[in-house]
């Protein structure tokens, strides 16, 4: 038997076990006890009871990379891409959210004590550039990070354009991108869709261009770290995954993971306010403006202040139908298409009254995209355009008009 102790913010809230390769986890006693103690996650509510592999992989597994980066990892790790005790017990230290994981009888350093190793642009070159064979940067000395998601990147702090690895469980605070080769300018893509995104009057992580040696990276800061007192601090987040409780393996709708329908339901089951149902549906109207085909469940979160939810800033925002190698499907069907070109006002708004929305409602949000979009894109043009110059961006405007006018009649 091997164990993990589970931390949220920096208390002990329970072990993770393995016994013969099955998985559980248990909260202590201690943390049952306390009356202002908060669940670890929405799927794993506060019991005395232990949590078999079913009800507890879910969540564990989510807070691991996808598909090839997981694989990567492993073998550099050795260990099996399916042992996800084994991989979080190599890179738990600084997770999603505030979760993080140590052997027992180590503990998390204090916040007031953060450990950073400050790169030079040489040694900063060498962890980018190289991404693809050590992804996240594994194997550095005290550098335990683990991140979700399937695309190359590294997880750490930047202060005035110079790259920190946060070692032994200090706070990362930003996630840096390098371009995807299969996707030309897919850096200045999701730059320009996010900046569209909070142009637009949407709630969006900040972000920017990082240069490095010459090359664009893509930047953005951790909506779940906040700096109090001038020192970073971690705020609690889950996925829609995690907090459905779905296997990150079946995330897309078409391998059988969450519809929107699921995703609307689970903000009126955590009783998050209906300013924030209105944000989602906003954000879906906008991916769907600007060619977003990978809008799936991973990519939608709750952050916790204070122990309450609320909707996370909009992050991982792409137009994926500008790369004629992807298929232009939608990750979740609207009124069950998922091909953009058949996306009309009547499917948001029977899509809409199927998970409570008013035909009202839906359509003013629709209206206000529609109304917001033409000069959220000359602002970003003057603004952030022409500073960090692309020729993806053109490809995109052109789509979100002719997306826009498909949704005209609203």
């Amino acid at each position: 038997m091997d164990y993990l102790d589970v931390y949220l913010y920096d208390r002990k809230v329970g072990v993770l076990a393995s016994d013969g390769g099955r998985m559980s986890f248990r909260y202590s006693d201690d943390y049952v006890s306390h009356a202002d103690a908060e669940a670890l996650s929405f799927s794993l509510p506060i019991r005395a009871e232990a949590y078999l592999e079913e009800d507890a992989m879910p969540f564990f597994d989510n807070l691991l990379p996808d598909e090839g980066v997981r694989v990567r990892i492993a073998e550099i790790l050795q260990v099996s891409p399916e042992n996800t005790f084994g991989l979080l017990k190599e890179i738990g230290e600084d997770c999603a959210g505030a979760v993080s994981f140590f052997s027992q009888g180590k503990t998390p350093i204090a916040l007031e004590q953060p450990i950073y190793r400050v790169l030079s642009d040489d040694e900063a070159d060498d962890v980018l550039t190289h991404l693809a064979e050590r992804p996240l940067n594994i194997g550095a000395k005290d550098f335990h990070i683990s991140s979700a998601g399937a695309q190359d990147k590294l997880v750490a702090s930047v202060e005035q354009g110079t790259i920190r690895l946060p070692l032994k469980g200090t706070p990362s605070t930003h996630i840096i991108k390098p371009g995807i080769e299969r996707f030309p300018e897919s850096v200045f893509n999701e730059f320009y869709s996010m900046k569209l995104a909070k142009a637009c009057g949407l709630n969006t992580a900040e972000c920017d261009i990082l240069h490095v040696k010459g090359r664009p990276y893509y930047i953005v800061e951790r909506f779940d770290r906040v700096k109090s007192n001038g020192m970073w601090r971690r705020l609690h987040q889950e996925d829609f995954c995690q907090l459905l409780g779905v296997d990150p393996k079946i995330k897309y709708e078409s391998e059988g993971g969450p519809r929107l329908v699921h995703c609307f339901e689970l903000l009126r089951r955590m009783e998050l306010p209906a300013m924030d149902t209105i944000r989602f549906l906003e954000q879906i109207v906008f991916c769907f403006l600007i060619g977003n085909g990978d809008a799936h469940a991973k990519n939608f979160s709750v952050i916790y202040r204070d122990g309450k939810p609320e909707l996370s800033p909009a992050y991982d925002l792409l137009s994926t139908t500008v790369y004629p190698n992807l298929t232009p499907r939608l990750a979740m069907k609207i009124d069950g298409k998922n091909n953009f070109r058949w996306i009309t006002p009547g499917k948001f708004i029977r899509m809409g009254q199927r998970v409570g929305l008013s035909e009202k409602l839906v359509r003013t949000v629709i209206r206000k995209m529609l109304n917001r979009m033409p000069g959220a894109m000359n602002q970003v043009h003057e603004k952030d355009v022409k500073k960090n110059p692309a020729g993806i961006y053109e490809k995109i405007r052109m789509g979100i008009e002719m997306r826009m006018r498909q949704l005209n009649d609203a």
